[in-house]
């Protein structure tokens, strides 16, 4: 036997045990992930949550709450038009099981809201949390993909979670947005196109 197939051979084995090792460090990390309070460290490696995914289907902490996204308006004359869901989860049907585009968008918002409130309950500094990318991303949306009464000047977001069907706990104000200016540009189907601009 030559020395070349003896390495060979004995590298066979080394791949795989070091192959499990990987994907062993791979799921501890990805278990530690699931919790509240997860090291600081792994935030640090993957702080979008790529390589160590977080789950909200399974324990510890599965998803039991809805969330809601609600908005108002400050108008020209100052006044500040009342609290309105946006509704972006829809009624569901039989028709969705086969067929549900719009669940793409519901899964962006809840990842994007379950995120802000992980951050929101390290980092209570507004000028901070405006600089996050998931209060960057629902600014984006309430101010691009909602409407807004013509005389808008500026709009505010607000996270809510509930029980969904079940009446046993009251809705709960997860976060409450600064109010952002809108900039009218007219465009041609006759809507507004808004672009925000933070307000201290």
């Amino acid at each position: 036997m030559s020395a070349t197939d003896t390495v060979a051979r004995g590298a066979g084995p080394a791949a795989r045990w070091a192959l499990r090792g990987l994907l062993t460090g791979w799921f501890s990390l990805t278990v530690a992930q699931q919790f509240k309070k997860r090291p600081r460290r792994l935030t640090a490696v993957d702080p979008v949550n790529v390589l160590l995914p977080v789950s909200t289907f399974f324990a510890p902490h599965p998803g039991i709450d809805d969330t809601h996204l609600l908005l108002r308006e400050q108008l020209a004359d100052g006044t500040v038009t009342d609290w309105a869901e946006e509704g972006v989860v829809e009624a569901r049907t039989l028709r969705q099981m086969l067929w549900h585009p719009v669940r793409r968008k519901e899964k962006v918002l809840f990842d994007v809201a379950a995120e802000l409130s992980r951050i929101v309950r390290t980092e209570r500094r507004i000028e901070h949390l405006q600089l996050a990318l998931p209060y960057l991303s629902l600014l984006n949306f309430v101010t691009h993909r909602c409407p807004h009464p013509p005389d808008a000047r500026k709009v505010q977001f607000m996270l809510v979670t509930s029980a969904g069907r079940e009446q046993t706990e009251a809705p709960r104000a997860v976060f409450t947005s600064a109010f952002h200016e809108l900039e009218h540009d007219h465009r041609s189907d006759g809507h507004p196109a808004l672009s925000p601009r933070g307000t201290a």
